[in-house]
């Protein structure tokens, strides 16, 4: 089961990583921080010149790392923010249902939050510090022959 489900998590860091590096991309590349930040001036999102770096980097940089499995904590909380921004200054008035409503960011802000707090086994962080942890609970559990009846561990 354990093989399955990091399986399925790091198929969903993919697809969930794919769409914030396309916007990331879009974002950078495609339109240009000085015309991506002149639309969120429009929009009304305070410090457009800093939102739109941050939205760029966070989402190109972050999907990488997602996809990646690295610093997935930071990453996850970091989409989040960026998601709750878009939610907040964008697309809220417009109600749930796309084009313009707030259904993508909310499945990408919350589905990144989750995977950064539990991106199953196969990830670089699990590879570097997971190991560590499963080493160190081992360390901390007595022998069962040392075990009293009635001990729960």
């Amino acid at each position: 089961m354990t093989a399955l489900r990091s399986l399925l998590t790091l198929i969903g860091r993919i697809g969930i990583g794919i769409i914030l590096i396309a916007h990331g991309w879009q974002k950078l590349v495609t339109w240009g921080i000085p015309t991506t930040a002149e639309n969120f001036g429009k929009m009304g999102i305070p410090f457009p010149q800093v939102a739109a770096w941050y939205a760029a980097v966070v989402e190109l940089a972050g999907g990488i790392l997602l996809i990646l499995g690295i610093a997935l904590p930071l990453v996850g909380l970091a989409v989040a923010i960026n998601m709750a921004g878009a939610i907040l200054f964008v697309h809220l008035p417009h109600g749930l249902f796309a084009p313009n409503g707030f259904e993508l960011p909310l499945a990408v802000g919350a589905a990144a939050l989750a995977m950064g707090f539990n991106a199953g086994n196969w990830s670089i962080d699990h590879g570097l510090f997971g190991r560590r942890k499963d080493r160190r609970r081992a360390d901390d559990e007595p022998d069962a022959q040392h075990r009293r009846p009635g001990d729960s561990y």
